[in-house]
């Protein structure tokens, strides 16, 4: 098996994974109408589009334009907005940034739509930079759950908190990837990691 069918293998996994945290978060906002569902659901729906959006991409048109970009700055927006939620959970709030995700979520469609005619980026250090971006909004959501946890001790609280590590520490990884391609096993390790984690808040969401 390839390098290259290795990763996609995982890319799949990972988006399937969202696509069903994604659902169930939305079935859970139908029944109870909480904001904080709603959010989840969008933003995890977005990050499986983005899964789906950089297998296409990378497979059948990365010679004519790259989606790093779109894929980098949805997935950045997605997590920015689970911190919001995982910082303060008031209900006026929750509305509050329910309105604005419709808002960048309008934003990241016109980006995806212009895709095409946007630059490709081909720095590795520019790559290495806002892929980290991800791994930084995802483990300050890990410390928020944490301090939490510490304060009420909730299985809920702990396995946001390990779901977001693992999450953040996957991104963290695939870094020395962006410099050096030949070095694969980053990208097997940190995409392995996320999948974990992902995995990790997908039971988190199913567990009753």
């Amino acid at each position: 098996m390839t390098s290259t069918e290795i990763t996609s293998l995982l890319l799949i996994a990972q988006a399937a994974i969202t696509l069903l945290i994604s659902i169930r978060a939305f079935a859970l906002y139908s029944w109870t109408r909480k904001d904080l569902h709603f959010i989840l659901g969008t933003s995890m729906g977005t990050i499986a589009v983005v899964g789906v959006v950089g297998l296409v991409g990378d497979n059948y048109f990365a010679h004519t334009f790259s989606t790093k970009l779109f894929r980098y700055a949805a997935q950045l927006v997605s997590y920015t907005f689970l911190l919001f939620c995982a910082i303060r959970s008031s209900e006026q709030f929750l509305r509050w940034i329910k309105r604005w995700q419709f808002f960048f979520i309008g934003l990241l469609l016109v980006m995806l739509a212009v895709t095409p005619l946007l630059p490709s980026i081909s720095s590795p250090l520019i790559d290495a930079s806002t892929s980290f971006l991800r791994a930084i909004v995802c483990f300050a959501i890990c410390l928020t759950y944490a301090s939490l946890f510490m304060k009420k001790e909730t299985r809920f609280s702990f396995l946001m908190a390990l779901s977001f590590l693992l999450i953040a520490f996957g991104i963290a990884i695939t870094t020395p990837w962006y410099f050096s391609p030949t070095t694969v096993l980053y990208l097997y390790i940190g995409d392995g990691m996320r999948t974990v984690g992902l995995l990790t808040l997908f039971i988190t969401y199913f567990i009753p």
